[in-house]
């Protein structure tokens, strides 16, 4: 680190931004990697949203599993960060954390054959999208929303495991609460391809008994 004489005579040593503070500023001025928004430390997490709120960013916070991405994942998110951006108008930076259920966690909320995409293509398809600003991942019910620093929390009403919203209340200025922004869901796609697969594999069954019979019809004519 180069040093500096000032004129009394003192030398001084120039603070020099740490690591955690340039991808800060990468992330607000639009030029961050997936790998600068990619939080899987929750302590460079904690740290890094503290530097956002004392730049007088507004923190927007959610969850999910993102699985089986669709247009609803990506409307949902855009319209939560529009509707955080109307509550505060004045707001030079809206700084959006997004957590993602990881595996584990997701099979222990909705059963052993989810999530259909692993946790790391999950992440990294919530990178593309222009609302994300950061990334993490969630181990356990309702972890990030203990940690997280937030102004604006945003809710779907079809969630239904969500904590108490007076409990949500205390942790943020604001709830913003939405509707579905898609008439499918990860779930109604799920049913449908296991339905089509079930359907594919009876009409396939149907098709070599019947071959079968026809064949032992055609052995006893004989």
């Amino acid at each position: 680190m180069s040093e500096t004489t000032a004129a009394d005579g003192k030398t001084y040593h120039p603070t020099e931004p740490v690591p955690l503070r340039k991808r800060a500023m990468r992330i607000l001025k639009g030029t961050a990697t997936y790998e600068d928004r990619f939080f899987p430390n929750h302590a460079e997490l904690v740290e890094t949203i503290a530097d956002f709120r004392s730049r007088g960013c507004v923190i927007v916070f959610v969850t999910g599993v993102w699985d089986l991405f669709h247009i609803g994942h990506g409307d949902y998110l855009q319209k939560g960060k529009t509707e955080t951006a109307k509550l505060y108008p004045d707001a030079e930076h809206i700084v959006m954390v997004v957590g993602v259920d990881t595996d584990a966690f997701t099979k222990s909320r909705k059963g052993p054959e989810r999530p259909i995409v692993p946790e790391d293509e999950r992440c990294r398809v919530l990178g593309h999208l222009r609302p994300v600003d950061i990334i993490t991942l969630q181990y356990e019910a309702d972890q990030l929303f203990q940690i997280v620093d937030h102004d604006v929390r945003i809710i779907s009403e079809s969630t239904k495991d969500l904590p108490n919203l007076d409990e949500i209340q205390r942790q943020c200025a604001h709830i913003v609460s939405l509707p579905p922004q898609a008439e499918t869901s990860t779930t109604a796609r799920i049913r449908r391809l296991s339905f089509d697969g079930a359907t594919k594999a009876l009409l396939a069954t149907e098709k070599a008994l019947s071959a079968a019979l026809k064949g032992v019809r055609d052995a006893i004519e004989k």
